[in-house]
């Protein structure tokens, strides 16, 4: 950063050159047995400060100086990952313990440093939370974090470091793996479901760390069995089955007898026992006393207790039960309404519950579920308008219903003019029949009402 020179300043073949804590330099001269000593910042033709000489010094020869007190201490500038973050289990502290340390342009770690440092996670594939003391002031320059650790399994974290004033640093990307198992859990809870019908979607039960993830190399056997059981119900189909990357599903579980507030039990060798949500085993469609009514390519009747059932073409999910897959047998619709009646349209169903509220479910291309949009629904859907209805009817692309009051309202395709209304133009939402008339029941058909 600077050049000394000149005639007066005895540098001839220096030897050594030192600079003190306060900055002055020190140049030996053994030609002359002399050490120079000039000031901090001293630069061109400068004349020394003192010049140490004499017999009497023991300065013959001079080659090098040492300075035993303090020198001038470097500037940090940056952290840097000096232990990196190593793959560990979920909840596991990280070990060997991640060091962070504080050095200067030239890479130096600055001792003298005590520095707070800051860590948190950087990449986060898993949505995990870092734990343990993730502020430590360094000692020595350096700042060792002992008891950090990450709770969900992931691959490609990373680590940042953060301090004020300094350029921060990101650690080497790390695996967490999931813990050693220690419980179960339903991750696909038993739902509603006919007496004597396999219950679907089929039961899944996870094995899990304490920190909630799977363990996928888990092959436990888990049994699952009735716990909270309000009609004396037997459980059938395969009880005990191994896990598959730690998850064991049971595809083919029943209950006999019908029930409110049934739940399963699933336990494990060496695990803590999961109890599922509560779910309803209900009367299969048999029942029925109400009208049963035939679509195009699906069926759907009442059953004595108001509960609706379907069965047959469901892509469009004309069956109610929040699925798109067809059913050889009965299936409950969903959403625990009370009917009176329903009506099977093309590819949609319509009802009307024991309090007058309409509810349609399934293909809505035209607006023939009556809630004001065309999105389809694999689950019952209420019929916008607050209409009390005595009965509607499902046709091919339009819905018709009678209020209590007697008073017509269609809603759906109108391209033929099977809304009634003196035009043309569809409707996503019930619109009155035209002409004041007083309705005992509609039937709406192919392409026309009636």
């Amino acid at each position: 950063t600077a050049t000394i020179a000149g005639g007066n300043t005895g540098l001839s073949f220096p030897y050594g050159i030192a600079v003190d804590g306060a900055g002055n330099i020190y140049v030996t001269n053994p030609n002359v047995s002399s050490i120079t000593v000039f000031a901090a910042g001293a630069s061109g033709n400068v004349t020394p400060t003192a010049t140490i000489s004499g017999s009497n010094t023991g300065l013959n020869g001079p080659e090098l100086i040492t300075f035993s007190g303090s020198t001038q201490p470097p500037s940090a500038t940056h952290l840097t990952f000096t232990v990196q973050p190593s793959n560990t289990a979920a909840g596991a502290a990280i070990t060997p313990a991640v060091q962070v340390a504080v050095q200067d342009a030239q890479g130096n770690t600055v001792t003298a440093a005590t520095t707070s440092i800051t860590l948190a996670i950087g990449t986060n594939p898993a949505s995990g939370t870092l734990a343990g003391t993730t502020t430590v002031a360094a000692v020595n320059g350096v700042a060792t974090f002992s008891d950090l650790s990450i709770d969900q399994a992931g691959t490609g974290y990373t680590v940042t470091a953060s301090a004020t004033g300094l350029t921060g640093a990101t650690s080497s990307a790390f695996n967490i793996s999931a813990g050693a198992a220690t419980k179960l859990v339903f991750t696909v809870q038993p739902s509603d479901a006919v007496a004597g019908a396999a219950i679907t979607p089929a039961v899944q039960v996870a094995v899990q760390d304490a920190q909630g993830n799977t363990v996928t190399s888990a092959t436990t056997s888990i049994t699952v069995a009735i716990g909270t059981n309000p009609a004396s119900g037997t459980l059938a189909g395969t009880t005990t089955v191994a896990a598959v990357n730690g998850v064991a599903t049971f595809a083919n579980l029943s209950i006999n007898n019908s029930g409110t507030g049934y739940t399963l039990i699933a336990s494990a060798t060496g695990l803590t026992y999961a109890t599922s949500s509560a779910f309803n085993v209900v009367a299969p469609v048999f029942a029925v006393v109400g009208p049963v009514s035939a679509g195009i390519a699906h069926t759907c009747g009442v059953t004595s207790s108001g509960a609706a059932y379907c069965w047959g073409f469901n892509s469009y999910g004309a069956s109610g039960n929040g699925t798109g897959t067809p059913s050889a047998t009965p299936v409950a619709v969903s959403g625990g309404l009370t009917f009176a009646a329903v009506s099977a349209g093309f590819y949609f169903t319509c009802g009307v519950t024991t309090s007058g509220a309409a509810y349609c479910w399934g293909y809505n291309g035209g607006g023939e579920l009556g809630n004001g949009t065309t999105t389809n629904s694999l689950i019952p859907v209420a019929v916008s308008g607050g209409h009390t209805f005595a009965a509607v009817s499902a046709g091919s692309g339009q819905t018709c219903g009678v209020t209590t009051s007697g008073a017509g309202n269609c809603w759906g395709s109108n391209d033929y003019g099977e809304g009634g209304r003196g035009t043309f133009t569809g409707s996503t939402t019930p619109v009155a029949v035209s002409g004041g008339l007083t309705f005992a029941a509609v039937s709406a058909g192919g392409a026309g009402s009636s």
